[in-house]
Parts: C-alpha cells; structure tokens; sequence
C-alpha cells in the first residue's frame, strides 16, 4: 500500500513524450546528415557548360561554393527535426544557382529527401513541402536535359523523352517509398509514445485508486478509535446531572460546556475524515459552509465560556471569505495553544486592519523562561494557510510573552 503521506508523482504530460520523440527523429536526422556528408565528399567537383560536360580541374572558387552548399544542405537535414518548411527552403536554395553553375549535385538532392524523410517522421502534412520540392527538381533533372553529379562520375536521366519520363517515374517511386516508409515508422513511433503514455495514466489511477483506499482504511480507524471516545466523553458529560442531582448550578454550566465542546470536536472530526474519505471524482460528499471573520466572536465567546480570559480589542469590517477564514482558524489554534501550554493565563486579541491588509495579533504571558519555538502541525498548518494566501506569519517567543502575528494582504474595500 502506498504512504497517504506521499505525494503522487507527477502526472505525465504531453511535454516529456514530445521531447523523446524530438531526440528519435535528432538521432536519424544526424546518421542521414552523416551518409549525406559522406556522399558529397566521395562526389568529384566536375566543370560544366550548357553544351556538355567538361572534363576540368576546377578553381579553388569552385570548390569553395560546393563546399559551403554541402554544409548548408547537411545543416538543413538536421533542422528539419524541429523547422521542417525552413529546412526545406534551406536545402533546395543551392538548386537556385543551378543555371549559372550547371552543377545539379545528387547529394544535394538527397539531402532534400532527407528532409522529407526526417519531417515525415513528424507528421504527413510536415513531410508536403519537401516531398513536392523533391518530385520538382526530380521533374527539372529529367525534362532538362542536366547532368548530375555522383561519385561514379556524371549521370543523365537518358538520350530522350522516353528515357527522362522512365527516369522521372523511377525517382517518383522511391522518393514516394522512402517518404512512405518514414510515414509509417513515424506513426508506429507515435502509437508507442501513446500506448506508454496511456499505461503510465492506468498505473496512476491505479496509484490514486489505492491511495484512496488507504485513506478511507485510516479514516474508518480514526472514526473508530477517536470518535467513540469523544462521543463518550459528550455522553459522559451529558448523563452527569442525572447521575449526580447534586450537582450546583456552576458544575450543571460547565458539564453542558464540556457536552458542547465534544459534539463539535465530533463534527470537525466527522469533516476531516470525510476530506480523507473524498477522492477527486467524488462529489457526493457535502460540504458545510466554511467558518469566516464573522465567526471569530462566536469562537471569543466559547473561549470565554470555559473559564479562558480572551482580551479582544481592534474590529474587521469588509473580511473576504477565504482571509476570514484564515483568521478563524488561526485564532482557534493560537486560543487551543494558550489552554494547553499556559491554562489561565490571559490572552490578548488585536483584531487589525488596514489599507490592503487584515489581520490579528494574539500574545499571552509566559509561565516560565522563553525557549525556542518549536513549531508543531498546529502553527504548520497555520502558517500554511497564511502561505497560500501571501500572507506572513510570525511566531516568537519574547522574554515575557507569546506572540502569534498573522498579516494577509485584501483587496482595499470602497
């Protein structure tokens, strides 16, 4: 059984699946580049005229411009993982220079069709534009009578049309094969990434499932276990003035207070566990009104009624809900705090409020020598209450008192 202390782990996202799928298509984008790459270096810089090929050395100038598009066009294959229209438009500009150079280099057309094959691993709408750049320049090669440039030398597409139309269905047939295949690896790739995701949910609801579980076994104990003996305390306290007619009046006052005291300890107690009970699909639970600023002097009077000295001075006008609700609870802990560590002692509450802020200062004398503050779930709780409202808290103990500050920022009323 999981910790209910434990916090789930993080619900997967579409992030964290994007970002694998990224370095999949990075990883065959860079061995595309490479076999690229190294067929552009094993292709020979041959010179080229309109009337044919000529067998020349060329310039260091020609060597330079080739060199310079072999990067660009090796460069656009990898971007084409994340900019698939920009690496398209990136490795066909060296294709625009072609009827002044004469050069159609089929490595810089199959750096073409990497792009297609890496941008179809995304998407097929990714893969459109280069795929189409790719059948028009395979168009341009074969109905223009060009030469190309491979490693084994210079290559046409034939001596005539029918030869070309061959040669330009050919190029049709495995560029639209490879751009197919790459289709189809791509969308196993995704329904992968899907079924991993969808079994990391399942194993989540699954985690959530038992947590709730769990929560509910430890609120079935608490109920047990506390619950029984607060009701018997309330029992007990209600039952006395029958046991003992006797009694006076003062003992009759302070039964009923004790009476009243266990039944709403019993119904708190009863909303804690129901909070335990509830899982995040539930919302048949119902829910009370929540305490607000309005009922601090209900919980004042209470206070009062069990023989604690409560000093209130200060008032709240405008209190919102949530910041009144703090307040309430902050004030009930610091009240439970002084019964419990100084009984008798009195308790000074400031009620405060300002211009874009509310709050309330509670002191009380110290019984004995001022030690450190050793928060405990009531002052945690406490302050993260204040926390989630961008409030401050401030507990210390000074050399004769202590005092809980609470201060939380409001809207100014008109």
């Amino acid at each position: 059984m999981p910790d209910p202390s434990t916090p789930l782990a993080s619900a997967p996202t579409a992030a964290a699946p994007r970002v694998r799928a990224d370095r999949q298509r990075l990883g065959t984008a860079v061995v595309l580049a490479v076999l690229v790459a190294a067929f552009q270096l094993a292709t020979p810089i041959m010179g080229y005229s309109w009337s044919g090929v000529v067998d020349l050395t060329p310039g260091t100038d020609a060597r330079a411009v080739a060199g310079v598009a072999g990067v660009v066009v090796v460069a656009a294959v990898v971007l084409a993982v994340w900019r698939p229209v920009l690496a398209t438009v990136v490795a066909a500009a060296p294709f625009a220079f072609l009827p002044w150079t004469g050069w159609f280099m089929v490595g810089w057309y199959l750096a073409l069709v990497g792009v297609a094959l890496v941008a179809a691993l995304r998407t097929w709408r990714a893969a459109l534009p280069p795929y189409a750049a790719a059948l028009g320049l395979a168009a341009v090669y074969c109905g223009g009578n060009l030469v190309g440039f491979t490693p084994i030398g210079a290559v046409t597409s034939g001596s005539g049309p029918p030869f070309r139309w061959l040669t330009f269905a050919l190029y049709v047939v495995w560029v639209t094969g490879a751009v197919l295949v790459a289709l189809a690896f791509g969308a196993r790739q995704r329904t992968r990434r899907r079924e991993a995701l969808a079994q990391q949910q399942e194993e989540r609801a699954l985690t959530t499932d038992a947590l709730a579980r769990e929560r509910a076994r430890m609120a079935r104990d608490l109920h047990d276990v506390v619950a029984h003996h607060v009701s018997l305390i309330a029992v007990r306290a209600e039952s006395a003035p029958y046991q003992y007619p006797d009694l006076d009046a003062d003992a009759r006052a302070v039964l009923a207070d004790v009476a009243r005291d266990a039944r709403e300890a019993l119904g708190e107690l009863r909303e804690a566990l129901n909070v335990l009970r509830r899982t995040d699909d539930d919302a048949s639970v119902a829910r009370r009104p929540q305490p607000t600023a309005h009922d601090v002097d209900g919980l004042v009077a209470d206070a009062r009624a069990a023989g604690q000295d409560v000093r209130v001075v200060g008032e709240w006008s405008h209190v919102p809900d949530a910041a009144g609700y703090v307040l309430f609870r902050a004030l009930q802990e610091a009240l439970t705090n002084a019964r419990r560590h100084a009984p008798g002692a009195p308790v000074d509450v400031e009620l405060v409020q300002r211009a874009g802020e509310v709050g309330l200062r509670v002191s009380q004398p110290l019984t004995g020598p001022a030690a450190p503050v050793r928060p405990g779930r009531g002052l945690v709780g406490m302050r993260e209450r204040v926390d989630a409202l961008g409030g401050e808290l401030r507990a210390d103990a000074t050399a004769s008192r202590f005092v809980v500050d609470v201060r939380l920022p409001v809207a100014v009323a008109p």
